[in-house]
């Protein structure tokens, strides 16, 4: 910060020209400090806009997207500050933005992408530009940035034209649809295939006995490693099955496990992560009335106590909450002569809150060992999930074991393993059915009674049986247990004879096997 001032007089003018200019400079100063705003559009290089271009300031969080129009505006810290410009097929520019506030960039697309391997059918090598349908990848890293129980949900929104959905929470059937539904009759889901072996992805395994009660047990693609993938490819369109048959009428999803690197020495990998999912909204319920039929107020009952408020009456039109009114309710404590006293009418509007955990969790833990050498090739794994739900009593656990390994025998034959091991348990498994879903019967509880007074109600005592037409949320969370148990094995066993450099002949024996056992147990 510089100063100017005058010290040869001590004048009117003096004085205004030294206030003149330390205001500049501190204005200027104080300028400096609240930030640059950027603008600009982003072109290719034949001059169309391209939206959809992530700015990014560089070494920070801090980013937006260009619009439709390729225009973007971006708040950066200094003059020093520099944008990072980042876009599928193009190559990455770094822009220094000085003391410039307009910046229009051009970006140059990516030769080396275009010439990029595809792994299509029975390991066949194609370049992607020569393929006659589209093709999406997803990187093994994107899949474990931020770990999910299901490999499915960690693909959401990573490639386009692809949905993802999920039929429940955690270790629930996962449908992913390309290109929307073609069809009234199926799950209109892709064939998924793993290091050559078929894998259906049905959403249908759903189990349990009882009253109302149908539970998710998961589909096919839960069991797998998300640690172990290497990349995911996926075959767009009919067209795709040419390659594979009928079966890949819906698109096909390649995926290819990790593998050893050539020449690399031993190497000893350990990765853990931790996901925390807290909730942050809930469904708005109506807290303002109670249950009952009809709102009555005092006056229009003569004054006083209103008539008893039943929960078993279901509809939310009873008196209104918070407003001073006096009741006997589900609740109410009783006097010497074993009458129920009135209680004030209010609302619980954290009902939800308290009966919900306060977050979910799900730890990944895994180890592995590979060599790269030439005589033998391999890649040993191991990897533990453990997931604790949101509802109360809810679990998911998983171990997974695999082994990827090859060896050339002699010039002309190699050998290769790949094998996949998993089991996955849970004691406890919510139903998804409306009629013993507990999360259901939480919303579905009267606004006016408070949901904790509920976990009391093994005690025996008369007012915790709320009615005929309320489940206990509680008591569905911890009596009705939805146990499984499931052990899938999946790999192959390949061998290669090189007749000569352009001629070569392969075996291989595909398995794919699982046993699963589920259990519900119903308290009387």
């Amino acid at each position: 910060m510089k100063y100017n001032y005058i010290i040869s007089s001590m004048s009117g003018k003096s004085i205004i020209a030294l206030m003149i200019s330390m205001m500049l400079t501190i204005s200027a100063f104080a300028e400096n400090m609240q930030g640059v705003t950027v603008t600009g559009l982003v072109r290719g290089s034949d001059g169309t806009a391209l939206p959809g271009v992530n700015v990014v300031l560089r070494g920070t969080q801090i980013g937006t997207i260009t619009d439709i129009s390729g225009a973007f505006t971006i708040e950066v810290e200094n003059e020093n500050s520099v944008l990072v410009f980042s876009y599928v097929g193009y190559n990455t520019e770094e822009i220094l933005v000085g003391n410039k506030t307009v910046i229009d960039v051009e970006l140059i697309e990516d030769i080396t992408s275009l010439t990029e391997v595809v792994v299509t059918a029975l390991g066949i090598q194609r370049e992607e530009k020569s393929l006659g349908y589209a093709v999406g990848r997803v990187p093994g890293d994107e899949l474990t940035r931020v770990a999910q129980e299901n490999v499915l949900n960690s693909m959401a929104g990573k490639v386009a034209g692809v949905t993802i959905n999920s039929t429940g929470g955690a270790g629930s059937s996962v449908s992913m649809v390309i290109r929307g539904a073609t069809s009234l009759s199926t799950d209109n889901q892709p064939l998924f295939v793993v290091d050559g072996v078929p894998i259906t992805n049905t959403v249908n395994n759903v189990g349990g006995f009882g009253s109302d009660n149908r539970v998710d047990y998961g589909n096919a693609i839960s069991d797998l490693d998300p640690e172990s993938i290497e990349n995911i490819t996926i075959l767009k369109g009919p067209s795709a099955a040419a390659l594979y048959g009928t079966r890949a009428g819906n698109g096909v999803v390649l995926i290819t496990t990790k593998k050893a690197k050539k020449n690399e020495g031993m190497k000893v990998t350990v990765t853990s992560n931790t996901v925390f999912d807290i909730p942050s909204k809930y469904v708005n319920t109506q807290t303002r009335f109670s249950t009952g039929f009809f709102s009555f107020r005092p006056e229009n009952v003569g004054g006083g106590v209103l008539p008893d408020i039943n929960p078993g009456d279901g509809t939310g039109n009873g008196p209104e909450n918070d407003q001073g009114f006096w009741a006997v309710q589900w609740d109410a404590p009783l006097d010497a002569n074993g009458q129920p006293v009135p209680t004030e009418v209010r609302s619980y509007p954290d009902n939800i809150k308290n009966f919900l955990n306060d977050y979910a969790f799900t730890t990944t833990n895994g180890a592995t060992i590979s060599s790269g050498a030439s005589a033998v090739n391999y890649r040993l794994g191991f990897t533990n999930m453990t997931h604790s739900g949101l509802i109360p009593n809810n679990d998911l656990n998983r171990n997974n074991l695999s082994l990827a390994a090859s060896s050339k025998l002699s010039n002309k034959l190699t050998i290769g393993i790949d094998l996949n091991f998993s089991n996955s348990w849970a004691d406890n498994r919510s139903s998804s059915n409306r009629g013993s879903n507990p999360l259901q019967w939480a919303y579905s509880h009267p606004t006016n009674i408070d949901i904790l007074k509920l976990q009391d109600y093994g005690s025996g005592n008369d007012i915790l049986r709320v009615s005929n037409n309320h489940e206990n949320p509680y008591f569905l969370a911890n009596e009705v247990n939805n146990s499984f148990n499931r052990y899938r094995v999946f790999g192959n066993v390949t061998a290669n004879w090189q007749i000569s450099p352009a001629f070569s002949i392969m075996g291989r024996y595909n398995m794919n096997k699982s046993d699963e056992t589920e259990e519900s147990k119903i308290a009387p």
